[in-house]
């Protein structure tokens, strides 16, 4: 098994409907931080994966707002930390097939608060 992580990271804008009357309830941006593990038994021309694969799954999210996106707005889930880290994972996975494994995915909002989403024990 070898692994690999890759850091990259997207501007987008978004806003929460959080019940105490946060700041956060108003539309605004960050400039998230993305750090992303993937592992693989074998390599597939001496790579467990391209970068460039991971990185155009991140982009997507690039200069957007969060909240019109499909796969916050269909869901109805809110755009926190925690649910991008969630739909990352599972778009970065789709993207690297079954060869791969995506085993974490961290994305920071500010350089203080982060979300890491891990995938779970088999």
């Amino acid at each position: 098994m070898i692994s690999i992580s890759f850091a990259c990271h997207f501007d987008a804008a978004h806003r929460l409907e959080l019940p105490q009357g946060s700041p956060c309830n108003r539309p605004h941006g960050h400039r998230y931080e993305v750090e992303i593990l993937a592992s693989a038994d074998e390599l597939e021309h001496g790579m467990v994966a391209d970068y460039n694969a991971l990185r155009e799954v991140v982009e997507r999210f690039d200069h957007c707002d969060l909240n019109a996106q499909s796969d916050f707005r269909d869901a109805k889930l809110p755009t926190t930390a925690e649910n991008i880290a969630t739909v990352l994972a599972a778009k970065l996975q789709s993207a690297v097939g079954g060869r791969v494994s995506i085993d974490e995915v961290v994305v920071r909002e500010t350089p203080r608060t982060a979300a890491r989403w891990r995938k779970a024990a088999t």
